[in-house]
């Protein structure tokens, strides 16, 4: 009897464990999916950063005084491309700790990465009217 209380525990106990496998597994392939994506958004958005800034540049020379909202968009930019810079050097994908602690960790990194994909989109949009000119 004693044998088969073991034997169920232990299968219950490897499940979980295959599980939590599965379950990190899939999240890393999430975070990986994302990050691919944010990769494309950010470099559009450095594509406008540029755009911006010479526009900027053109502004300057005509002595326009209307610049302020167009730099606040070029600093939303640079902001965004900041956090997916940090948020990519930060990142450990071997990271080291119990399966719970790992898919802890890996749940909050794709949260992480979703923000700054957010960040980078809604950067891109507020630039929009500045490039549509």
């Amino acid at each position: 009897m004693n044998k088969i209380k073991y034997l169920i525990l232990f299968t219950g106990l490897a499940f979980t464990a295959c599980q939590q496998e599965d379950n990190e597994q899939a999240i890393k392939k999430t975070i990986d999916d994302l990050h691919n994506e944010a990769m494309v958004i950010n470099e559009k958005a450095i594509k406008t950063t540029f755009k911006l800034d010479s526009l900027l540049a053109d502004k300057r020379k005509q002595n326009n005084a209307d610049t302020i909202e167009l730099k606040k968009s070029i600093h939303q930019l640079n902001l965004a491309d900041e956090k997916m810079m940090n948020w990519m050097h930060d990142f450990q994908l071997d990271f080291k700790g119990s399966k719970t602690e790992a898919l802890k960790y890996f749940q909050g990194q794709l949260d992480s990465v979703k923000q700054v994909q957010i960040q980078l989109e809604k950067a891109i949009e507020q630039a929009k009217p500045f490039i549509n000119k």
